[in-house]
Formats: structure tokens, C-alpha cells, sequence
């Protein structure tokens, strides 16, 4: 699944999901974004949490339009893309998914076109999936180069983040695409440690394993920056938060791309509409 369709790209797509909500999957997202952009790459935050849609909040932003809009021909795939102060550009999925599952094959492939032409105006692209996993998502996590899981150290997260990782294992995704973020930790020795522990018992019943592991601290400044509107990675550079942020792009730009064949990834795409290919 994976392999067919996040290779025939020019763009590199890391998805940001969970297991469960609440573990601040946005809040990375969007930082991380805007810490991909001081780097000098393009780059696109697409928020498909649907519902719950609030990236625009943390990077300021005012969307006009959803993909949705765009079905409805209300607007050009352009249209979609809202520019922010950091550099990093917006796309809100908005609406339920059903919308777009509902049209017809023409206008859906009409939608798949522009949808991949537009990731190919960008280096890097985050997407900022809702919390679980559903296969109404699988052709946005087709495209995905790597697997950010959000996880936090409470016993609930670590059970769901792996279930996560067992059910991307069972679609194909190798370890090499898997890094687990564990956030708002307390205390990082502790959080190491059962971190390590998670990704042996990742390699020893899933027989996959975690490529990487980033620790977040919870830190004060990180919860005022929300309320003050701005990306903790910009106002308090030099806290561990901020650190660990970095560390993690880091780990992503090491990521290589391999050439992308357009039309296959589009037959690809459509097909996990429909509901065809597993």
C-alpha cells in the first residue's frame, strides 16, 4: 500500500497521528512544520482532522475554503491553500470525508489530480490526521514517507499508540517509516526507558520495529504559547520541547525520495476511494 503510492510523489509526506486524542498531535504538527520551513523547504500543513480542524488556530490562519468546497466546484484547488506568518502554508480537509466518497468517479478523480499536483508544489508536507485509525483515511495515508505516532506515557496512550503501530505493521509499513513521539513527559529517564521497552515488544509480537523515538518534556511555556497564539518552536526556541522538536526534523530530512511515477500513484489514490485496493 505504502510503497505503490508514497513513491510515485515528488513531495515527502509525514503523517501525525494517534491512538487517542488529547496527546497534543496537532501541536507538533504544526511546530514542526514551521521548524521544516526555517530549513528552507516549501511546506504544506494538511489538517484532515475532520471535526476538529484547529492548525489554523496554532498557525494563525483564516481558511476560506475545504476540500469539500472544492468538490462542489465552489472553488479552484488554489483556492484551498491558506498562506500563514511562518512560512508554512494550510490546507483544511474541513467537512466529513463522506462528501467526497459521495461523488461521482469523475469528479473524484477530477479532485485526485489536483490534490496530487498540489502536494507536488511542495518539499515537505504534514499531515495532521484524526486521532485512530479508520480506513476511510487509507488514501492519505497511501501517500505517507513517515509515521509520526503521538503518544503520552499514560498506560491508556501506550495501548492504543500499540495498536497503532500493529495496524500499520498489517498494512505494510515498514519500521523505517514509524517514529513514536512520546510527549508531555515528566520525567524523560522514566519515559526513555518504557520507550525502550515499547519498541522491544514492537520488534519481539509485531515483528516490526520503531525507527525512531523523540521525547518531549511537558513544559509551561509550551501551554502559554497556545494561549498566546504562537508556535512554542518560535517564541522559546531554547526550551527541551523546542529541542526535541528539532531533533525530530532532523531525523525526517534524513528521509530519502525516490522518483515518482504520477500516473500510477493516481490510480493508486483513487482506488483506496473506491475501496478497492488493501
Amino acid at each position: 500500500m505504502q510503497d505503490q503510492a508514497s513513491k510515485l510523489k515528488s513531495s515527502q509526506v509525514v503523517a501525525v497521528i494517534s491512538g487517542k486524542g488529547g496527546v497534543g498531535k496537532t501541536l507538533i504538527a504544526t511546530n514542526m512544520a514551521a521548524t521544516l520551513a526555517d530549513t528552507g523547504r516549501k511546506v504544506l500543513v494538511l489538517d484532515a482532522d475532520i471535526g476538529f480542524t484547529n492548525a489554523d488556530i496554532l498557525l494563525g490562519a483564516f481558511p476560506k475554503f475545504s476540500i469539500k468546497d472544492f468538490v462542489n466546484r465552489a472553488c479552484s484547488i488554489d483556492d484551498l491553500v491558506t498562506h500563514t506568518n511562518y512560512g508554512v502554508d494550510l490546507v483544511s480537509l474541513g467537512g466529513d470525508v463522506s462528501d467526497v466518497l459521495a461523488v461521482s468517479d469523475l469528479v473524484l478523480k477530477d479532485f485526485t489530480t489536483h490534490f496530487l499536483k498540489l502536494l507536488d508544489n511542495y518539499e515537505i508536507v504534514v499531515m495532521d490526521m484524526p486521532p485512530g485509525f479508520s480506513e476511510a483515511y487509507m488514501p492519505f495515508l497511501a501517500l505517507v514517507d513517515d509515521f509520526i505516532i503521538m503518544s503520552t506515557v499514560e498506560p491508556t496512550s501506550i495501548v492504543n499508540t500499540y495498536t497503532i503501530v500493529k495496524l500499520l505493521s498489517i498494512k505494510g509499513i515498514g519500521g523505517e517509516s514509524i517514529h513514536l513521539v512520546a510527549n508531555m513527559v515528566q520525567d524523560v529517564k522514566e519515559a526513555t526507558k518504557l520507550m525502550s521497552r515499547f519498541s522491544e515488544v514492537v520488534e519481539r509480537f509485531v515483528n516490526n520495529r520503531v525507527s525512531s523515538v523523540t521525547i518531549i518534556k511537558d513544559h509551561p511555556l509550551v501551554e502559554r504559547s497556545i494561549h498566546d497564539r504562537e508556535l512554542f518552536v518560535k517564541k522559546y526556541r531554547n526550551i527541551q520541547p523546542s529541542f526535541s522538536v528539532t531533533r525530530l526534523v532532523s531525523i525526517l530530512l534524513k528521509a530519502s525520495n525516490n522518483p515518482k511515477d504520477q500516473e500510477r500513484v493516481l490510480e493508486k489514490f483513487l482506488n483506496l476511494f473506491r475501496g478497492v485496493a488493501r
